[in-house]
């Protein structure tokens, strides 16, 4: 599908009230102290669905770090047409696309000493990051990182944990006993680890 046609999309079949609409908010802790706030949103209308996350960070203890990020996600039928990050990390820009041309992914990811291109990547993609915060799958699953333009294995680690790898960072996702709600992801990067704590149910 042309790119300009899937933009066209995205900018009119949300401008439409949508079908259903969910949101969730996470506090960003380290060592028990609020360093920034996570905000998500699930938009459906029959077979989109669009992902939005925003996250912003001030923290200075010993390292200052300003941040605010936002993710956007299109899907139809499960399947991911568009991605798009556009960031800032202590005043510094930087943006990560990733769209579904045809038969093949155009990736051009860009963020903190980090760079990616790749056109060879043919398999749906049926995860990424900003679905997780509102759907639970399971070990084995690829989730795709919209930041980095990388798919990665979900892997068990604990009784009710998965672990996901990207090129640089590692989430692990910790669910309750009955495998329904997210109680807290770690997250470890090389810039801050931090912990993601929900504040509320999805509403």
């Amino acid at each position: 599908m042309p790119q300009r046609i899937i933009i066209i999309l995205y900018l009119t079949i949300f401008a439409l009230r949508p079908v259903s609409a969910q949101n969730r908010s996470f506090t960003l802790k380290v060592a028990g102290i609020k360093i920034g706030m996570l905000e998500a949103y699930h938009l459906k209308n029959k077979s989109f669905d669009y992902y939005v996350t925003r996250s912003t960070v001030n923290f200075s203890f010993i390292m200052s770090l300003k941040a605010d990020i936002k993710t956007e996600s299109l899907y139809n039928d499960g399947v991911l047409l568009k991605a798009t990050v556009t960031s800032t990390l202590n005043g510094t820009p930087y943006i990560s696309r990733t769209v579904w041309k045809k038969n093949h992914y155009d990736i051009d990811c860009n963020t903190y000493k980090y760079t990616y291109k790749d056109t060879t990547l043919t398999k749906p993609i049926k995860w990424s990051a900003g679905k997780l915060y509102f759907e639970i799958p399971v070990a084995g699953d690829e989730v795709y990182t919209e930041s980095y333009g990388k798919l990665g294995v979900l892997t068990q680690t604990g009784k009710h944990a998965l672990k996901m790898t990207s090129p640089k960072s590692k989430q692990v996702y910790y669910y309750s006993d009955d495998n329904l709600k997210i109680l807290k992801i770690e997250v470890v990067n090389g810039v801050k680890n931090f912990d993601m704590l929900p504040n509320d149910t999805i509403r």
